[in-house]
This record gives C-alpha cells, structure tokens and sequence, in this order.
C-alpha cells in the first residue's frame, strides 16, 4: 500500500513505516489524506456575467440619449456592484451543489473504511480456510465470515466496512486473528468510530489443533510490528444511580401477598403518594357478620385518594352485609360485590372516592369444587417523586421474588450511590463456548466452559488502542490467557518511543473466565473507564511486580469470582484440590496460602489509581501487595522490584464496598521461591514476607516518602473498610461506613528491625451502622438487629461480632479531625468507635494516640477494651493487654492529655487515675515507654513484670514466639518507677533489654530474679537496625554491694545482684536524643545485654521475697488535668460529606415533623441547613429557602396555625427561581390545599395531604425536577416524619451561572499520572 496516489487525486492511508514506526511522531491511527473538490466552472461564471451585460443594455436604449448618458454615468458603479453580487450568488449556488454532491460520495479522512483503495473481501462461511493478509492485500469485510484463521503480516490491512446509518452487522468467526510485521485490524478509528454492529467470535476447544507459539488458541494476538486499532461508539461506561432504586422501585420496599392467607376478605391499604402498605387486615366475612362491620368501618375512616386492594380467600359472601357491600362499591367503584357469591374468587384494587373508573376487578365463578381460575386485578399507579407502582390483588397468592434495591445516596455522610455499567457495546469480540465443562482439571470446579478467547499484545507492537469493545466470554483458566493481556511489552508510553499513548478504554469485561486487563512486564498504559464484571480471578492484574507509571482511571469492577491459577486466585476448595505444584503431601491452609482474590491487583506501588470502584469481591478490593523479587516471567531479569521501598503512586477518590475480606488491603506478598523441602508451599502463595516502606528513590538510607491515601469511600466491607500495613502512610478525606471494622494501622515490621514509622488518618468520617440496611445477599450473607433503631440490617460476620470504627493494633497511629457516627452496642453485641485487634499477640506502643475527634450523639460506646466472651476469648493475650493510647487534647476522655489503657493493667496506673467500666479502661497521667525482653537459651517461658507499688496485679506475658529460638515481650511501663521480672522457669540465659520509645534520661529500675549464685556478665551496646550491627563501643556493668549505692547515680553503669532475693537491679536510662516516630535513639538501639553462666535449674520467680521488701506506695509523678467542659469546636473533619464526586458541593438538609403524640415523647419540629437549625415552637408550617446555587439561606417564614391558609399563595409566588424549599410541620395540624402548589415544586403528581397530620417536603422553585424531591406525610399518631438529604448544589441543570468551574482535582491527577516517567 503507497502513501499517496500518483495522480493526487485519491486519498490514501497514512501506514507508518515497518520495524521503528510506532516511534515515529506523526502517526496518527485512522488518519486518511483529504480529498479536495476541484474549482468552480470558468465558463458557467462568465455566462452569468454575459447575462447580466446584456440586461443592462436593454435597458439603456429605451431612454432618451441625453438622459442615458447622464444615467449610465450614474449607474456605471452600480451596475458593476449588481452584476457583482449576482455572478457571486450564482457561483456559491454552484458550489454549493457541487460541494453537497460531493460531500456525499467523498471519503471521510479519519475513516479507515472509507479508504478508497480498500477492496471488499467477503471469504465466506469455510471453516477450514486460512487466511493471509499481506502485503498489497487491503481489503474491506462487508459480510458475515466463518474462516479457520486470519495472519495479517507484511503490510497487510483489515478493516470492517461501515456506513453513516450504522446498518451494518458483521460477523467474523475464526479460531484466531494474528497480527504482526506491519499487518494491521482496524473497527473504526478513534476520530471516526464504528457505527455498525461488529462481532468477532473466536471459536474452538481447548482440545482441538495446536498451540500457535507465544498465543495458544482462540486468541486476537499483536506480535511486533503489528497494529490493533478498535473503536466502538462512545458512551457512557459507568456511572453512579442519583436516585435510590428500592424493591420493585419503592421506597418501602416490595410487598407480596402470602399463599397461606385467611378466609373471607384480605385487606391492604396503600399510600397513593409512597406505596407503603399501611394497613394490612383479614375479615372472616364467611364467619362473621362483625367483620363485615369492621371492613365497612374501616373503609370509610380511610381518606379520599388511598388505594384499597382487597381479595378472597376461600369464601367470603356469607356474611358479608349487604349495607358493607354498598359501601365497597359507593367508596371503590366495584360492579361485582354486590353479587359475589359463595367461594367466588374475587380480586379488587381501587381508590377511595374514585368511583368506576379507579377500579379493576375480576371474578370467577365457584365451578366442580373449584374456583375456576384466578381472579386478578391490578392497576398502575406514580408516587410523588414519579415512580411508578403496580397493585395487584389475586384470588389465588403467589410469591414473588423481589429485585435487590439500589441506593442512590449518600447516606450518613458517605457516599453509597451504586454503580450502574452499560455492558454493551457495538463492537463485541466474544468466545464461543460449549455447553458444559468438557476436558481438563477445570471440571472439577466448574459446571460450564471455561475455555474462551483472548487478546493478546507482545512487545514492539506498532499501535494498540482499544476503546468502547465488548469482551464477553474471553480468557482461559490457564497462565497467560486473559481478555486482555499486555504481555512483556516495556514502556508503551512516550518513554517507550509513542508518541500516541496507548491505551484502553471503555471497555465493557464481563462474564469471563480469566481476569480482565493483564498488564505484565508492562509500563505506562492508560486503563480507563473500563468494565470488568462476574470474573474469575483478579480482575485488574499488575503481574510480576516490576511494573510501574500505569494508569487506572475511572474503572469498575464488579463481582471478581475465585480461580485457579494462583494460590491467592483461590477459594477454599480450590486451594486444597490443587497440589500438583507444592512440595510432597504438603496440604496447602486455604486461610495462609490462598483466599486472596482480588478486583485490582497492584504488585507495585508505583503505579496510579483514580476514580476506581472495586465491589462485590469475594476476598479483596483493591490488594497493594509487595514481591520481594520480580515474579513469573520477570524472575532473573536485572529490574530490581524494590516494591517495598517504592513510594506510593496517585492515589486519589478510589472506592470499595461489599467485599468479604477487605475493601482496601495494603500488607503481604506472595512466596517467591519454588517449593522444596524447606518450604513446601506453592509459589506465588500467599506469604506475610513483606513490610512496605516507602522512602525517597526507595534508598533506606534517604528520607522516607509518605504514602497519600486521598478520598477513599469504603462501606459494606465484611471484615475490614482498609487494612493497612507499613510506614508512612497517610490517609486523609476518607469515608468509613457499615464495614466490620471501617480501619485498621499495622506496623511495618518487627522491632527491633522496625524503625518506627508514622500512620495517620485525619479529616475522615466513620460511621458503625449507617441507614444503608441493605439486603441478605452477595457478599453481605449476615441479618440481624441494628444498634441504632433496632431495625433489620446486614451485618459483619454475625450478630455478635464486634463492630469497630477504628481499629488499634500496635503503631504508632495518629488519629486526628475525624468523626464517628451510629456506634450502639446491643445486648448481643459491643460496637465501638474505637477498638482494638482482638486476640492480639503483638506489641503496643503509648505513642499512639488520637486528637481532635469528635462523636456523634448515636456513638454510646467511644472505646471499648474488649471483655472475656466470644470474640474476645480470654483477652489475656500480650497484646490484649498492654492495649493503650494518647489521649493528646481530651476529646476522647474529657482529660487532656492523658492516656486511656485496659483497667487491669498496674505497670500504667496511679491512685489518681479514672476507671471507665464501661469501656474496660482507665484513665491515668503520666509519661509512658516501653521495654523490649529479649530471651535466648531459655524455655518456652512466660515472663511476669510486677510494678513496684502494686505487687498484688502483676502481668503475665505470654511471648510473641512460642517454640521459636528466642522469645520477645514488650510491656508498656510508666517511667520514672520500678520493677520486677520474673519468669514460670529457669532465667534465660541471655537476656536484652531495649529501651523503646525512650527519650534522653527517661529511666526506670528494673530487678530481674535468678537463681542465686549466678554469675552475670552485662553490657550496654548500641544496634544499628539497618546493618544489624553492633557499635563498636561497649560499656560494661560493674556491679555494687547495695541498693543505696546503686541509687547514687542511675546513669552510672553498675548493677546490684540482691541474693537474698535473687533479684538483679539494674537502671534503665537512655543516654540519647529519639527522633520522630522512631522507636530507638538517632544513634541506635540502646540495649543492655545479660548473660549468665548459671547451671542450676529450677524456677525464676522471685515474687514472695520481693514483696514487701521493696514495696513502694503509690506516688503520682504527673497529676491528672481537670476535666474539660468546653465544646471543642475545631474537632471532627472539616467536611461533612464523603462522596465520589468531590468537586461538586452538598448541602445537607434534615427536616423533622413531628406531631401532637410525638411531641408529648420529646421531639422536636426543625429544619436544619448544613447543622444551622430553624426551630418550630409553636404548631403551624416552616418554610426554609435556600439558594441552590451559593447554598445560603434567603428566607424563612413560619405560618401558625391561623395563618396557614397563606401557604398556598407564597409556595407560588414568594419563592425565587433557583431554589431549594423546605417545609417541615409541628403539631396535628389541618393541612392547606397546597397540592397544586407541591406539583409546581417538584412532585409528580398533585400529592395528598392528611387533613390532620404531619408534613415533610423537600422541593425545588425553578425549571427543572432534581431527583431528590421527597414528600413524607403521616395521619395524626401515627409516627414522626422526617427526611435528610444530602443536596448537590451549583449544578447547571438548576440554572446557575457557573463563573468558574468547580476544580477538577482527579483530572489534574490524571494529566500528572500520564505525562510522568
């Protein structure tokens, strides 16, 4: 194929160059060289002119000569101006024609199809023919196609035909597409995209011809050279619901009747405005003439404008009076009561004062001991806010199988909305399965075919972009088969020599067997808006860890199922059924080595995700993992992965919900050694190898580089909203909501190798049990009784897990400006805003600690210690109880700088502190360290610690390292006081003692029990964690003869051996300055290291002598701050909604409407505007206008109950355009004729209004009709009314004038993400 045509006169597209083209400059994919119109007719223009020439004499010679001499003079310029004007207008005539004809028949420049040298190709339905396309072969698919396979190679090209109408729908079977050495596909073209319907199937059995080498079977495969370019019709890919979708489309939820139903007459009573079923009634009107009564009486209480359904069961004409059948039929509209007779099946739905032509009924006649058939009627109906509803009454019940709801809020704060995907697309590339599972080890998981297609891309390619395709069907249960797989192809961004980026975007992934996007070995791509839906194995997958500069904008994944190619792809199941790769009869632990499946799996921090939504996961959402080194593929090569060590990519508005596991989980690895005898595990399991620690350049020895975690919306989350290990790291403006534990800090290593790292959240919201009930299913598979209302709900594990907002594990954390909602215990279960890893075996620093926060009023339980019982077990673990935290400025405790640890644990208190109870805790002043026991040569041995002053609550630490060569304890101890060691057998042998957390001259005094007669040898040395090195200065301990000697001077390095006691004294003092969050010194680790030569056994426990012999009273060091009674005002986040759409503004808005009955129970009748309140004190009508636009308030008027009749005239005339209206009511009051006047605001349809009752409505004055108009209205007695709403503001849909728009933070993000190398 040429450039250009010889004559110039034929477009030609552009082909870049083979070998290094797609590092060429001016390739533009789809591009064609424009066709030119030739110029206008030369002779049509002068016969215009000729024509007009002649005119002019004419008219000349009709006048008198002296008199056309003056006038031709005259009219010489206007003549020519005239002659002018026509012969212009006739030539734009022309041209316009000519351009018209030939605008309909010229190429377009940017349309592969259009290209005219482009030969139509249609090979038929031959199922055994293989296709070349090379070089010279350009040709054009205009028909449907089966065909064995296509190569194209050597230049050449093919494009699937199309037209402007989009008439076109092609299909092309084949059991696989290769592309490569300047062959080129081309569906549209992303300036011209495909109108048409295009399908590829790839078909074929994984058991039928051979393997094509590097691509398998059934595959759309980029080689080198080769160019891949598929483009479907824009549209939206996904998006998030703006109004709830309930069962069956209402707000109260679906309603059947039940087939066991009660003879006689089976009532429900419905609101026309809501759909909520208010009444639900059975009357024996077989039975009972006094039911007939009560049915007549209820009907006409009820108010004109409510629907009635009403329907028999077995019989109900017996008794049914003739005065309540006329009433049915005066109030209803019903033709057949008055006749129904004996075990007729009647069916009813009317409304209240409609008359005839409200009313459907039907009947049918008792026939052979049989109702013959079912009596049906229904009837359509709108809610206020346009939704509509269908009633049906049966003669005969069934069951229906209601539709899951979904929300369209945001609720409590955090955003909930659900996500909505379009899956179609008008380019579908799908594998062509069979019916069943048919061959390989794949049957013994799966029932169905899991053999199909897939795209794969190799490296130097010369062009790939694929957006708006459909992928269906595609990937394969084996290593390197996805839908989509970038396979070793380096940097494929500018850095790689693109100057067009590559990318994916919108497509639509789903029901597929093996991933979605695959990115392997491969650098700077852009994945967007892209779908990925009821999938196996993870969906959006960063392979060997060596990947970095990807991009992740704007993608959605949905329900990502377990596979079996990866330990962590598996479930259960599948972990134990697969062992075909680990050492021996090694079993594999489903919990360790497996179960991990996640929807992004990101195995190298380098990368960026944003906008993301990952949900319905049976293990994790997004999993940050760290390799050790690079995996798979990738192993040997000289990249190294330092994944652990790399800062953190963009990631900015990501959200999770309603996965099993976690919805964010930033901790492990997987094992990156084969399996042998030493470890029999399978590679590539799970593995808890690896700590991420960002630093700058990921140097250890530079700087450490914070890893942002901005705006994560996390909810519905079974176990964990985020877990996240390592240090530092930040999270801030994030949403927690309905998750077992909305967010858990982990440290990033062991002490002493551990430095000590930062972890914070700040400014984020956290809400225990938010009014999101949701349903039983999906991953949510827990019901029970909430907290906060005693309603029904889904919950984390079961009904009594222990729900936690924030979770404290050993840190140190910061937890600063956050707020925590909807924390109410019940009596099975405790839900805390604050909490602690239960059964936790591990360390626990006092530099945790928490300011600046607030609770809401539904939080009656701010921090909660844990008690024996379930979950909890014994809580004697070592971590259990060394449990404690910072209180920095009293907004958790009340006391100011204080700190809050478990009420059983002596080595912190002072007779000063404060007992909470309810929380297990105590309050106590002080300056608090810790001391890490290291022990080698001993025994499994638990270590007690007794505080000098409280020798009868000593503490019993278990050790971390059970069965390990050496032991660890870490107590939290109050410094400046003493204390005693002692051990359930004989001393170690070798014991350290770190100072942790230690600053200069912080001290305590420490006695450890020995055997007598021992020996000691003591040292102080300095370990360098980064070397695991020691200093090569040592001091030596000399000892002294008394502990008044020992007093003297408790810098001095001397200890006193007490061999009455068998206690060793020795101070604990930091000689040096500790930076920051480390835990040791600037210069090291200060450790005092004890050996003994010891050879006589028994048991260390030197307590009974100790005590009272060195007893001392307690003694307050620092005294407890007075009790704070002033309102923090700066605590809590800033914001008060966490949403998916940052840069738009809400306005939250609440409205309570009480009544007589519940104004006598304490509520009160309010409006509240972003928390300022506008209170009713007396019964009437509050109007609150707010402008949609800047969110102010521009009026408030309250109409008494005198005045109430105005309402009317100022909801229609004295509220300007543009604004949001709230009209909340307080007492039984008799509603105004304002039905009209709600209409004009924004309900659907001229509400009804209780004429003695309650009223909230929320509206909106201007020319559009948002979808969060709500009304409520409830009879007198008859429960409170309320409405909360979080409003948008500054859409343009209300008319505002948007002189700036909003910052679009996430797009900024994405510009920086792509343009960075």
């Amino acid at each position: 194929m040429q450039d250009t045509d010889p004559r110039g006169s034929s477009p030609a597209f552009l082909q870049p160059q083979n070998g290094s083209s797609h590092r060429s400059s001016g390739y533009v994919p789809g591009r064609i060289a424009p066709l030119r119109p030739p110029p206008p007719s030369q002779s049509h223009a002068s016969a215009e002119f000729t024509s007009a020439r002649q005119e002019a004499r004419a008219t000349f010679a009709s006048l008198p000569a002296e008199q056309h001499r003056r006038r031709a003079e005259a009219n010489r310029h206007k003549n020519t101006l005239i002659c002018f004007v026509i012969s212009s207008f006739s030539l734009f005539v022309a041209l316009g024609i000519f351009l018209g004809i030939a605008s309909k028949y010229a190429p377009d420049e940017n349309c592969p199809d259009q290209n005219p040298r482009l030969k139509n190709w249609s090979p038929g339905q031959d199922p055994e023919k293989r296709v070349f396309i090379k070089k010279g072969d350009l040709f054009r698919l205009d028909s449907d196609a089966t065909v064995h396979s296509i190569v194209i190679q050597d230049g050449g090209l093919l494009v699937f035909g199309d037209d402007k109408e989009g008439s076109k729908n092609i299909t092309l079977r084949t059991r696989f597409i290769l592309i490569k050495d300047g062959g080129m596909l081309h569906v549209g073209a992303e300036k011209c995209r495909y109108k048409s319907k295009a399908t590829i199937v790839l078909y074929g059995k994984s058991n039928e011809d051979a393997d094509v080498p590097e691509f398998g079977k059934k595959f759309i495969g980029v080689g080198p050279e080769g160019t891949l370019e598929l483009h479907g019709h824009q549209k939206v890919s996904w998006t998030l619901l703006s109004k709830t979708i309930y069962f069956s489309g209402l707000a109260y939820g679906h309603h059947t009747f039940k087939k066991n139903f009660s003879r006689g007459l089976n009532v429900r009573v419905i609101n026309q405005d809501t759909a909520e079923v208010l009444e639900i009634l059975k009357f024996d009107t077989h039975q009972f003439s006094e039911e007939s009564l009560k049915l007549q009486n209820l009907l006409k209480k009820e108010s004109p404008g409510r629907i009635v359904a009403i329907a028999v069961g077995d019989s109900a004409a017996k008794n049914l009076l003739k005065e309540t059948r006329l009433t049915i039929q005066n109030l209803l509209g019903s033709k057949f009561v008055a006749g129904l007779s004996y075990r007729q099946a009647w069916a009813l739905v009317g409304v209240i004062g409609g008359g005839n032509s409200s009313c459907n009924e039907s009947v049918r006649n008792y026939e052979n001991h049989s109702t013959g058939g079912k009596a049906l009627a229904q009837k359509e109906f709108f809610t206020v806010d346009g939704q509509k509803f269908v009633v049906r009454a049966y003669s005969e019940w069934n069951d229906e199988n209601p539709q899951f709801p979904h929300m369209g809020e945001v609720i409590d704060g955090v955003d909930m909305r659900a996500e909505v995907g379009v899956l179609t697309r008008n380019i579908l590339i799908k594998g062509e399965t069979e019916n069943k599972c048919y061959h390989g080890k794949e049957c013994q998981f799966f029932s169905y075919d899991t053999f199909g297609g897939h795209i794969k891309i190799l490296k130097n390619f010369t062009s790939v972009h694929l957006s708006y395709v459909e992928l269906k069907q595609m990937g394969q249960q084996q290593i390197g088969s996805y839908p989509v797989h970038f396979h070793l192809c380096g940097d494929v961004d500018e850095k790689g020599g693109y100057s067009f980026k590559t990318y994916v975007e919108g497509l639509s992934i789903h029901h597929c067997f093996s991933r979605c996007v695959t990115v392997h070995a491969t650098n700077g791509l852009l994945i967007k808006d892209t779908i990925g839906y009821d999938t196996l194995g993870h969906c959006f997958f960063i392979e060997d860890g060596i990947e970095q500069r990807n991009t992740l904008f704007h993608n959605l994944g949905l329900v990502t199922k377990p596979g079996t190619l990866l330990p962590t792809d598996r479930n259960s199941s599948m972990c134990i059924g697969i062992r075909d790769k680990v050492y021996g009869s090694y079993v594999p632990v489903p919990a360790t080595d497996c179960m991990a499946v996640s929807t992004f799996w990101i195995a190298h921090p380098n990368n960026h995700l944003i906008n993301n939504a990952a949900a319905g996961s049976q293990d994790a959402g997004i999993w940050y993992l760290f390799h050790k080194f690079a995996t798979g593929d990738s192993y040997g090569s000289a990249i190294e992965t330092k994944s652990e060590l790399t800062p953190l990519g963009i990631f900015y508005n990501n959200r999770v919900h309603s996965n099993f596991k976690a919805g964010l989980f930033i901790d492990k690895g997987v094992k990156t050694t084969n399996a042998s005898v030493d470890d029999p595990r399978e590679y590539l399991c799970l593995d808890n190898n690896a700590r991420f620690r960002p630093h700058q350049d990921a140097d250890p020895e530079k700087p450490r580089v914070a890893a942002l975690i901005d705006r994560l919306i996390s909810f519905k989350n079974n176990d964990h909203g985020a877990w996240i290990r390592g240090g530092d790291i930040l999270i801030q403006n994030s949403g927690f909501a309905d998750n077992g534990i909305g967010l858990t800090f982990a440290s990033d290593g062991s002490f002493p190798n551990d430095e000590g790292a930062s972890q914070e959240v700040s400014e984020s919201l956290f809400v225990g049990e938010s009014k999101n009930y949701g349903i039983p299913s999906g991953q949510n598979k827990y019901w029970g009784t909430g907290g906060i209302d005693n309603k029904t709900r889904t919950l984390p594990r079961n009904r009594t897990f222990p729900i936690r907002g924030f979770q404290i594990y050993d840190g140190p954390i910061h937890l600063t400006k956050c707020t925590f909602k909807n924390f109410v215990p019940t009596p099975d279960r405790f839900t805390s805003a604050v909490g602690f890893l239960m059964k936790n075996t591990w360390q626990m620093t006092p530099k945790n600690n928490i300011s600046l926060v607030k609770f809401g009023l539904n939080v009656s339980l701010k921090v909660f210690f844990g008690k024996p019982g379930p979950w909890f077990e014994d809580g004697d673990l070592d971590g259990d109880k060394t449990s404690i935290f910072h209180d920095l400025d009293g907004s958790v405790t009340d006391y100011k700088d204080t700190y809050v640890g478990r009420m059983d644990n002596y080595l912190i208190q002072h007779p000063k502190c404060i007992n909470n109870t309810e929380w297990n805790g105590v309050i106590c002043s002080g300056t608090y360290a810790q001391v890490y026991v290291q022990t080698w040569n001993g025994q499994n041995l638990s270590m007690t610690i007794v505080r000098d002053e409280y020798p009868s609550n000593p503490m019993v630490l278990r050790g971390i390292n059970q069965r390990a060569i050496f032991q660890q304890y870490q107590p939290v101890v109050m410094l400046q006081k003493g204390y005693t060691i002692h051990w359930n057998g004989k001393a170690p042998n070798v014991t350290y003692l770190y100072l942790i957390n230690f600053n200069k001259n912080d001290w305590i005094r420490v006695g450890l029990c020995y055997q007598p007669n021992t020996d000691f040898v003591i040292v102080l040395e300095t370990f360098q964690r980064q070397s695991s090195a020691l200093s090569t200065k040592t001091e030596r301990y000399t000892p002294v003869s008394s502990m008044l000697e020992l007093e003297k001077n408790r810098s001095d390095k001397k200890f006193y051996f007490d061999s009455s006691t068998g206690l060793l004294f020795l101070f604990l003092q930091a000689k040096y300055n500790r930076d920051g969050h480390s835990y040791c010194s600037s210069q090291g680790c200060e450790r005092i290291k004890i050996v003994t030569k010891d050879s006589a056994k028994g048991i260390s426990n030197c307590m009974a002598k100790a005590y009272p012999k060195y007893y001392q009273g307690p003694t307050v060091i620092k005294q407890m701050p007075v009790k704070t009674t002033v309102l923090c005002k700066k605590c809590g986040a800033t914001q008060m909604v966490f949403t998916s759409d940052p840069h738009k503004n809400y306005l939250l808005v609440q409205i309570n409407s009480p009544g007589k009955k519940e104004l006598s129970g304490g509520q009160q009748a309010f409006i509240s505007v972003n928390d300022t309140i506008f209170s009713l004190k007396d019964n009437g009508i509050l109007i609150v206008v707010v402008d949609a636009c800047i969110g102010t308030v521009s009026g408030n008027k309250l109409f008494s109950e005198v005045d109430i009749k105005r309402v009317d005239g100022y909801l229609k005339s004295g509220i300007p355009q543009r604004s949001i209206v709230l009209l909340s009511t307080r007492g039984d009051i008799d509603s105004p004729n304002i039905s009209e006047a709600l209409m004009s605001l924004g309900t659907a349809k001229p509400p009804y209004l209780q004429s003695n009752g309650s009223m909230a409505f929320l509206g909106f004055k201007g020319n559009f009709k948002p979808s969060w108009i709500k009304l409520f209205t409830s009879p007198a007695g008859q429960g409170l009314v309320q409405i909360e709403k979080y409003i948008p503001l500054q859409l343009e849909e209300y008319g505002c004038a948007r002189a700036i728009k909003s910052r679009r933070k996430d797009l900024e993000l994405l510009k920086k993400a792509t343009r960075s190398h």
